[in-house]
């Protein structure tokens, strides 16, 4: 029980961090190539997380190579120890669960802009309910 206090303890702490300090872009080196991502680490905060390429909004070509490894996404390789920028932000669109998120900047790939995709610092707004008599 106090691993998982600990844990929830620095997530917390990393979220209050990032949620004062706003969207920042930061270097950062691929620790590992999965079969849709990237796992990044930022050395400046310690911080590890994974860089996504697939979703509903996005088409992507999408190639992983075991044997490297390596993703290869609309032709540009990405492979491990890679030097990246990447976007850091809090997606507090859920306030329950809000969490870090990261985007790929450097190296840019065609098609994958994260400046056009949901801004995660700020929550969507709820349609309102009418009101019934």
């Amino acid at each position: 029980m106090a691993q998982y206090a600990q844990r929830s303890s620095v997530a917390f702490h990393t979220q209050l961090f990032f949620k004062s300090k706003g969207v920042v872009s930061e270097e950062g080196f691929v620790l590992f190539a999965r079969k849709n991502a990237v796992v990044v680490l930022i050395p400046k905060y310690g911080l590890e997380g994974t860089v996504f390429f697939d979703s509903k909004d996005l088409k992507l070509n999408v190639t992983f190579d075991e044997e490297g490894p390596t993703l290869c996404v609309e032709g540009i390789a990405l492979n491990m120890f890679d030097r990246v920028c990447v976007r850091v932000s809090l997606d507090s669109s859920n306030l329950q669960h809000q969490r870090i998120r990261m985007h790929l900047v450097r190296p840019e790939i065609p098609g994958y802009n994260p400046a056009e995709s949901t801004p995660w610092g700020s929550p969507s707004p709820r349609p309102k309910k009418p009101r019934q008599h």
